[in-house]
């Protein structure tokens, strides 16, 4: 394996990525794009963002288990190290590999990874030395492995044997809970003790050597005998070098993919659903930002799912920015559904799918006692990674394979062990969880991976015209039957179900839709403006039948009612055409409670707003009509719209080639007397070492130079501690202050 080209042999990492190429660089942005995002000024400043603290973590976190193994292992390591020498430290926790040149091949191909990455340099020939960065060092903190230092003054292989086999069995049972974490907290830790004076093990292993004093109030046992104790294990459950395998029986793709173009659909008609709902009654939130529980029922109830898809369902939508929060915090379909709606069915479905891989939520998750659907407690950040990577293993598979849950939670956990951390839900139930969301998306169908999620191998991608055949073309007519039902034998144009819904009640979705002609809901379209005459004309206008006797007479006969009770602000009035209506409604006691009382023949008048006029009329079983101050019937109010604002996101538009010319060409014009970051922090390092002054450049708090000679204590948290030559005073500088360090010594 060639890790850097013979005639260099660069001393930082800022070199390293010079040395490497404008293919390096290109790989490296692509696999670390945080580091392109502002874009940096040079080479040297591309490195000082690559060893931050924030971009390390994120990148070490994305490592599968072997890499990261590898890489804890050359912590462990002296700094520089060799791979011969890493791969003797990893040879006995390999899970399935036992030839050493295999295991050595293995750890080559994960110190590539880490090199790729930008997370080590190497030098080299003849002879190859990796250097870690120091934020992945200090990653893996101060016993990566849980292995102590290299001893000062280690014992040779045969004082360990001999110290090991004099210790009784409570002394091995104390080692034991140190072999994997060295460091314990002891009272008196380094007080002298012999052998013949020790009174508890503790006692006895500091008197034979075989843990030693770190402070006084700590032991730590020492690397060697840690080793002997493990085996020469470094890790404590041995690690696949290679991936775990996915797979499962496999149904027929052609079958698995009408299903899963099947629920695509139904997720379209679900969005809908609730978005009509939320229209005619929109559910204001809990104070955490939450649906409410009753809400969440009521809404499952309207679309016939359980609580779990419902709860999916409002989540996606929120997500892709069809629902938002409007006045008086209440849910409401945004502008943006309003176009959402009108575009073809796989146009709507990608952007379902697009805002799913992105958001940083488990909404399959079960909602527990107290938790609500868009509340804070189903966000997780990791939420996209684990997706892209479940996408990617669905990818590798065969479309109408049907995945073994176990074998895919394994892969998962060997590729990405972090989703697993302390604090995130286990592998296995995050893994339900997405393949979960991923059946209701139609990803996968009847259990297995559809073709749909084989097509999706970028964000970007366009579905192939095969599965975008798949959902159920337009129709523009409807049956209209005696039972007064009109049946839609495939999804309706946006305008036409609209207007459908609005004149009947839908009672089913799905490739047929179901909807029923009532008095309630033709009242509900005249109170829009309708006329008898206008419902007649669509009616014969978008039916493929003839109209049925029935429903024309319904139709007429709700026109008659209609109206014949007039109610406007007087404060309100009734102009009531029938007399003996007008007595029916003085008659009712809740009429005194509105102030009702004659105004003349057919004519009430009320202390009380129109609205509550017209719902008190209702209840009565008459069909009111509002009208304005001038006798106009009231057209109905706008319909409510929440207001989405544009979702600030990284301005990812540059290429990484793009973004790595740029970089280039900002080094080959960058000042050739600057020293780069991490030369200074190698200056400072070895000065506060040795004690040894420097002349120390830096910019003041008033953002004018200074120049200090001074003799560097320490670095933590970003900032240096020095002691001047002058008055000994301390100083505290920030490190992204300093701008030079030259020895003086």
């Amino acid at each position: 394996m060639v890790l850097t080209t013979p005639a260099d042999r660069p001393r930082t990492l800022a070199e390293a990525l010079r040395a490497g190429g404008r293919d390096f660089l290109v790989r490296l942005i692509e696999l670390r794009p945080d580091l392109g995002y502002p874009l940096p000024a040079d080479l040297a400043e591309l490195a000082g963002r690559a060893a931050t603290t924030t971009s390390t973590v994120r990148i070490l976190d994305r490592l599968d288990a072997w890499t990261r193994l590898v890489a804890e292992i050359l912590a462990a390591l002296p700094d520089p190290t060799t791979p011969d020498r890493a791969a003797e430290l990893a040879a006995g926790s390999v899970a399935d590999l036992t030839d050493p040149s295999e295991v050595a091949a293995a750890v080559d191909r994960a110190i590539a990874t880490l090199r790729d990455r930008a997370l080590l340099w190497a030098t080299g020939p003849p002879q190859v030395e990796l250097r870690l960065t120091r934020a992945v060092r200090e990653y893996f903190g101060p016993y990566p492995g849980g292995l102590a230092p290299p001893s000062p003054q280690p014992l040779d292989p045969g004082q360990v044997t001999d110290r090991l086999a004099a210790a009784g069995p409570d002394e091995h049972d104390v080692l034991a809970k140190l072999a994997h974490s060295p460091a314990g907290a002891v009272r008196n830790a380094d007080r002298p003790v012999s052998l013949e004076q020790a009174a508890t093990p503790i006692d006895r292993l500091l008197a034979r050597g075989l843990i030693r004093p770190l402070s006084p109030e700590t032991v730590i046992l020492p690397r060697e005998i840690a080793w002997r104790l493990r085996e020469g294990r470094f890790a404590a459950t041995p690690v696949a070098a290679t991936a775990p395998p996915v797979g499962g029986r496999h149904r027929d793709a052609s079958v698995v993919d009408r299903a899963a173009a099947g629920a695509a659909y139904g997720l379209l008609e679900d969005v809908v659903g609730v978005a009509a709902v939320l229209e005619e009654a929109p559910h204001r939130l809990v104070r955490d930002g939450g649906v409410a529980s009753r809400d969440l029922t009521q809404l499952a109830r309207a679309l016939g799912t359980d609580l779990a898809q419902t709860a999916f369902v409002v989540e996606l939508g929120a997500a892709a920015d069809l629902y938002g929060t409007g006045g008086g915090n209440r849910l409401l379909p945004t502008t943006g559904y309003d176009r959402w709606v009108g575009e073809p069915l796989p146009d709507r479905w990608l952007r379902l799918v697009r805002a799913w891989l992105i958001m940083e939520r488990y909404p399959g998750r079960e909602l527990a006692a107290g938790q609500h659907a868009l509340g804070p407690e189903l966000a997780a950040p990791a939420a996209p990674a684990a997706r892209s990577l479940i996408m990617e293993l669905m990818r590798a598979a065969d479309t109408g394979t049907v995945l073994d849950h176990d074998q895919l939670a394994a892969a998962v956990g060997w590729h990405r062990p972090r989703l697993g951390a302390a604090g995130q839900p286990p592998i296995a139930d995050l893994t339900g969880w997405i393949w979960r969301e991923a059946g209701y998306l139609g990803l996968t169908g009847l259990g297995a991976v559809s073709g749909f999620g084989a097509a999706l191998e970028s964000p970007d991608a366009a579905l192939p015209e095969p599965l975008a055949g798949l959902f159920p073309a337009l129709v523009d007519s409807i049956i209209v039957q005696a039972d007064l039902t009109a049946v839609a034998a495939g999804p309706l144009p946006v305008r036409l179900a609209e207007e459908l819904r609005l004149l009947a009640v839908q009672e089913s979705r799905g490739g047929a839709g179901v909807y029923r002609f009532s008095a309630d809901s033709l009242r509900r379209a005249f109170d829009a403006g309708w006329t008898a005459e206008r419902i007649h004309d669509w009616l014969s206008h978008h039916s493929a039948t003839a109209i049925p006797q029935p429903l024309g007479y319904l139709v007429d006969d709700v026109a008659r009612q209609y109206g014949s009770i007039r109610i406007g602000p007087a404060t309100s009035y009734l102009r009531v055409d029938d007399e003996a209506r007008a007595r029916t409604i003085l008659s009712h006691p809740g009429a005194a409670q509105l102030g009702l009382r004659r105004l003349g023949p057919g004519v009430l008048i009320a202390a009380a707003e129109p609205y509550q006029l017209v719902e008190f009329v209702r209840e009565l079983g008459f069909a009111p009509a509002a009208e304005d101050e001038y006798g106009r019937n009231l057209a109905p109010p706008d319909r409510l719209r929440a207001t989405v604002f544009e979702r600030v996101r990284p301005p990812g538009t540059a290429r990484p080639t793009e973004l790595a010319d740029a970089i280039l060409a900002g080094d080959r014009g960058r000042d050739p007397d600057r020293v780069e970051t991490a030369e200074l922090l190698t200056r400072l390092n070895r000065a506060a070492r040795n004690s040894s002054p420097v002349l120390l450049g830096y910019v003041g708090p008033d953002g004018d130079p200074v120049e200090r000679r001074l003799t560097p204590v320490d670095l933590g948290e970003g900032v240096l501690r020095a002691v001047l030559e002058d008055d000994s005073a301390v100083l505290r500088i920030p490190l992204s202050r300093v701008s030079s360090v030259i020895p003086l010594q």
